[in-house]
């Protein structure tokens, strides 16, 4: 049936919440003259508002939809953002959710829901739509939050932000002194932020205690876009404190970022509450890892990655060997490996 008429009627005051009670009940039964693709749209609009009394007649209508039904319905321009992250969260077809992907209308949250978990194809059309990511990073975060994130996708994801956000950042003309850092690098307040030796876990346990109010408040009202670049410009203290941060494109960012150096790399090292890929990325960078401080600070991070401190033991002296192999604060596999060292070297 054409969306012209009374048809057009129907799921306008549908999808507009305007429809009188007794056209509600006969859609959400399937039981009302619209196309197949139109019946989707209503449906879904059904489910997005939410109505208690008529959700589960709603959904039973939704599972007999076919997939043709589906792929008319998100192939409309006129479908709307709400209808396409109802389909989304009910349908496993993939050209349905490809559909989805590609349409214009789509909502950023749903972008990043299904960055969450698409599988690797999907995961290509996504990250293939730029224009989208530069205007919504989170969408980007999401990808690196799937489990099935492939390799190749994982790659694209890294270039993305070095080539979106660090080139653009690169680009402004703008200098980035070094001399500011090299004044702030003494600056206790930015010390137990970064992890005071005794006094460490308690300081990252609380950072708002630590950082000032002002740094706090500003940076997390931020973007993520905003945030990135202030995780590369940013003096010290804020870099340290968004190295934390939990979107991954700000971390890399400030691991990324030419202020960033070998003593901010120390300090991040110290770090509790930085995550597993920050740790792996610090190790990454062979010119940091021949301070010897910064070394034996990522092998005594009880979350830094196990293959990469186990090799690392090897490297430490003798007194700091002996002393992790009674540390229990390190993973077993560090205190064990460290006490064999000791162990073959008395004999």
């Amino acid at each position: 049936m054409s969306s012209e008429g009374p048809g057009l009627d129907i799921l306008s005051s549908i999808e507009n919440g305007q429809a009188p009670r007794r056209i509600l009940e006969f859609a959400a039964r399937g039981f009302v003259p619209l196309s197949p693709e139109e019946l989707v749209r209503a449906v879904a609009s059904m489910l997005a508002h939410g109505d208690a009394e008529l959700s589960s007649l709603c959904e039973e209508t939704f599972r007999s939809f076919d997939v043709p039904s589906l792929l008319g319905a998100v192939r409309m321009p006129e479908t709307r953002p709400e209808q396409l992250d109802a389909i989304a969260l009910r349908t496993h077809e993939r050209r349905v959710l490809e559909g989805v992907l590609q349409h214009r209308s789509v909502a950023t949250s749903t972008l990043v829901r299904l960055a969450r978990h698409i599988e690797p194809d999907l995961q290509d059309v996504l990250i293939t739509n730029q224009a989208r990511l530069i205007a919504a990073p989170e969408i980007v975060e999401g990808l690196f939050e799937n489990p099935d994130l492939s390799t190749d996708i994982r790659r694209r994801a890294d270039e993305f932000l070095e080539e979106f956000f660090l080139k653009k950042e690169r680009e402004l003309g703008e200098p980035i002194p070094e001399a500011e850092d090299a004044e702030e690098s003494a600056a206790p307040s930015v010390q137990a932020a970064a992890g005071t030796p005794g006094r460490g876990a308690a300081a990252l346990a609380a950072p708002e205690e630590e950082v000032s109010k002002d740094i706090v408040i500003r940076l997390t009202s931020l973007t993520v876009a905003q945030r990135v670049r202030v995780a590369f410009r940013g003096n010290r203290e804020e870099r340290l404190f968004l190295i934390r941060d939990p979107n991954r494109l700000v971390s890399t960012a400030v691991l990324k970022s030419p202020k960033t150096n070998e003593a901010d790399a120390e300090a991040i090292a110290n770090m509790k509450s930085v995550s597993e890929d920050v740790l792996r990325a610090v190790a990454q960078r062979r010119e940091w890892m021949k301070k010897y401080g910064l070394m034996a600070a990522i092998v005594r991070n009880p979350r830094s990655p196990i293959d990469v401190t186990l090799p690392l033991v090897m490297k430490l002296s003798q007194r700091d060997q002996t002393s992790l192999s009674t540390d229990r604060n390190v993973p077993e596999a560090v205190r064990v490996t460290a006490k064999r060292i000791v162990q073959r070297r008395l004999l």
